[in-house]
């Protein structure tokens, strides 16, 4: 750890080891065991090594990193000694150590109490500190003692549908001991499908499978016997060759339990289920259900999950506006083949149970959507063909906005929106409402609890004044429950808005959509 820089490896230089050279900025060149010698006083015991490669990103080059670089035409490689380097982040077996993790988790993750007392800290610190107090006089600013204290309001639990039954999500907005028990509102019945697996994760994966046929019929769901693959091998090529001989037009489902975490066979597996062959697909982590006591509710999230890819609903929550039309947009960058994808959805039906759905490829790292005319033109036709009839409000959730696209978003993506109404008819004016959502703020919110104690905020807890935005329609909004550290709020700022909503019942909407996202009760989709 000679300077204590984390680099991505990228490649292994098989054809260069420490005794060759690089160019230095002055011109001259060195080789890498010399430059060690020298600038850390660090000696190279095995001169054969092959070297690691990094390929910085532009913004990392711009800011001046330094490291040996390769003498060849690409000057952005960076090449490293791995004699010299030590691995970053934690090992699989220190994931699967229950003690290991819970420490780790003391530290990472504070609970409000703890940010509280470690925000005081800080802030005495520098307060006690006369040169930081001279920087801050100097530009006549002046840093609180204490946190801020305001108000905020609760939005009330929400009533949760399901096909015979309806629940009130409570304090935790959790609703799953109901839907375990109560029927989906629509349940596709599972009786054609395949599992593959390797004979290492043979008796974890018949064990989901049973668990999955006692877990499926409570809720609705019947699951017949499926055609089970094993695999002689963990390589990609094996899982693929089997998974692709096997498939047929009447598979509605391929799961797939891998024995290990690789990024590489996961992509292999889905470009197959969702490019090659277009057919349902679940990955699961063969650690994912080798633990016997957490088998039954592992297998009723994917249950759920699987339903979901299916085309089942699981649940609805009550939306008194008719003729509604919810959309989320968001992107993807792709760092590995340096493109970025746009995800564009739209619900088809009055419930926003059922979703139409389209992606659009973009530039390297271009981030507002151009294609977002000819997403959002299908999508109304869409549920044209759905309900014969147009929608008469649309909500559009934007996500992955910084604060300098605001403007943009308003002017830019907001005009093709409204240009799409022309393509039906000149007289088709709907009242739409367009939200940039942002989840990566630094924005805590604290619940005071008996005077000086201080708690996670309950989902539903809004704040929509003192730290908004001068100048901007938005609102904080707690929409989860966590068990561990504090919770994120969300930020919701209302850049584009024709529907003469009142405040109340914008924020009101929020919650209700949020809530009938199908991975919040049964995990991400994977």
């Amino acid at each position: 750890r000679y300077n204590n820089r984390t680099y991505r490896i990228d490649d292994i230089a098989w054809d260069m080891n420490p005794q060759c050279t690089f160019k230095c900025h002055d011109g001259s060149e060195i080789r890498f065991m010399d430059y060690y010698q020298k600038q850390y006083n660090l000696t190279i015991r095995d001169t054969e090594q092959p070297l690691l490669v990094n390929k910085p990103k532009k913004r990392l080059r711009t800011r001046g990193q330094q490291a040996p670089q390769a003498a060849s035409e690409e000057a952005e490689k960076i090449c490293l000694i791995p004699e010299l380097s030590c691995m970053t982040g934690l090992t699989d077996d220190t994931r699967s150590d229950f003690r290991a993790m819970k420490d780790i988790a003391a530290h990472t993750r504070l609970t409000p109490g703890d940010r509280v007392t470690a925000l005081r800290k800080f802030v005495e610190r520098i307060r006690s500190c006369k040169e930081a107090q001279a920087e801050f006089d100097s530009w006549g600013l002046m840093i609180d003692p204490d946190i801020l204290n305001v108000t905020g309001r609760q939005l009330k639990g929400e009533l949760i549908l399901l096909k015979s039954k309806s629940v009130v999500a409570g304090a935790e907005a959790d609703w799953s001991r109901e839907l375990m028990k109560e029927h989906m509102i629509t349940a596709v019945p599972l009786q054609s499908w395949v599992i593959a697996f390797t004979k290492k994760d043979q008796r974890n994966a018949l064990e989901f499978v049973k668990m999955l046929q006692k877990v499926g019929p409570p809720m609705g769901m019947e699951v017949k016997e499926p055609m089970v693959l094993e695999l002689k091998d963990d390589r990609t090529e094996t899982f693929i060759r089997s998974i692709r001989d096997n498939l047929t037009p009447a598979v509605q489902l391929v799961v797939v339990v891998q024995p290990t975490s690789r990024d590489d066979r996961y992509s292999a597996i889905k470009k197959l289920c969702c490019v090659e062959s277009p057919v349902p697909s679940q990955v699961i982590n063969g650690r994912t259900i080798a633990q016997s006591q957490k088998l039954r509710s592992i297998t009723q999230k994917i249950a759920l999950q699987v339903n979901c890819k299916l085309g089942g609903e699981l649940w609805a929550l009550e939306i008194p506006l008719k003729n509604l039309m919810v959309i989320g947009i968001d992107v993807y960058h792709d760092k590995s083949k340096g493109r970025s994808v746009g995800g564009f959805v739209a619900s088809v039906n009055t419930s926003s149970t059922r979703w139409y759905s389209r992606v659009c490829f973009q530039l390297p790292g271009q981030e507002l959507m151009d294609g977002l005319c000819t997403c959002f033109t299908a999508s109304l036709r869409k549920y044209h063909d759905v309900n014969n009839c147009l929608p008469d409000r649309i909500v559009v959730f934007r996500d992955g906005v910084g604060d300098g696209q605001m403007k943009i978003v308003e002017e830019y993506e907001v005009e093709q929106l409204q240009k799409c109404f022309l393509t039906f008819s000149p007289d088709y004016k709907p009242k739409m409402s367009v939200v940039v959502v942002q989840k990566r703020i630094n924005t805590r919110l604290l619940q005071v609890q008996n005077g000086s104690q201080f708690d996670n905020p309950a989902p539903g807890a809004i704040l929509d004044h003192t730290v908004t935005r001068v100048g901007w329609y938005d609102f904080f909004l707690v929409s989860q429950h966590v068990r561990q550290g504090t919770v994120s709020p969300t930020h919701y700022v209302v850049v584009y808005d024709n529907s003469n909503f009142k405040p109340d019942y914008m924020q009101r909407l929020k919650l209700p959509v949020i809530l009938d996202h199908g991975s919040l009760t049964c995990g991400p989709l994977g």
